[in-house]
């Protein structure tokens, strides 16, 4: 099976006690293809979205946009705060629900968990005419959401799954988009300032997440021809004219 590498960021990459920020040509230089940014989270905007959403596009990385939800907060203004921040630029990727548990917050009851969870992502697709991703992990799949209903599963798969080949508890999803696989990754190789940043691949290749994303393919170069390289080679070295 081919993957197709990528990061997540926030402001936790960026340190602020220094003039510098994340380096998104790093990023791509050391193999990432798309990242998720944090856009927001309840109805406040992450202090480093404008920055990265912005040089993450001048890197050529391919953009999508994530949220982390509050569940002490009602969900549509979450969902119209985040489609605020997105409407000039939405990014290339959907955007992301990010639902885990946050161990100071009360966690509300499966079915209002789930109606939330609804609006919110209900709001999201109609706003931008597709689908937004649904991160998770498999603890919220099997000790807080489970029995997923059916509509929920309709929803591509981000899942969060440290320490394992492959993402397996993914049930009843058939399988993921996307898939956090490590929290550990090498953060200045790939141009943060933090030590360590988040790992994920794309359940497929380079085109097909372009395919799957609505995106156009790259134009590849044509070869040059035998002319073309006497004539670059002549205009290079004035020496042997």
């Amino acid at each position: 099976m081919e993957k197709t590498l990528g990061i997540d960021v926030s402001f936790w990459q960026d340190d602020n006690t220094t003039p510098q920020q994340v380096n998104w040509k790093k990023a791509k230089a050391a193999g990432a293809v798309f990242a998720f940014i944090k856009a927001s989270q309840a109805t406040y905007m992450d202090e480093d979205f404008r920055y990265n959403w912005k040089e993450a596009k001048a890197a050529g990385i391919l953009r999508g946009a994530y949220h982390y939800f509050d569940y002490r907060v009602a969900p549509k203004p979450q969902a119209q705060f985040l489609i605020g921040l997105l409407k000039a630029d939405a990014g290339e990727l959907p955007p992301v629900m990010d639902l885990e548990r946050n161990p100071y917050w009360p966690l509300p009851s499966r079915e209002n968990l789930l109606k939330a969870t609804q609006v919110f992502l209900g709001e999201l697709e109609a706003a931008f005419g597709r689908k937004p991703l649904f991160y998770t992990n498999p603890s919220m799949i099997y000790y807080t959401l489970k029995p997923v209903p059916a509509w929920l599963t309709e929803y591509p798969l981000w899942i969060a799954h440290y320490g394992v080949p492959q993402p397996t508890m993914i049930s009843p999803w058939t399988r993921w988009t996307f898939w956090q696989w490590t929290d550990k990754g090498d953060g200045l190789l790939f141009g943060m300032e933090s030590k360590q940043v988040d790992m994920n691949w794309f359940n497929g290749t380079e085109a097909e997440l372009r395919q799957w994303a609505g995106l156009e393919l790259p134009v590849s170069a044509p070869e040059p021809t035998l002319e073309e390289k006497v004539a670059k080679l002549w205009a290079a070295h004035p020496e042997l004219h």
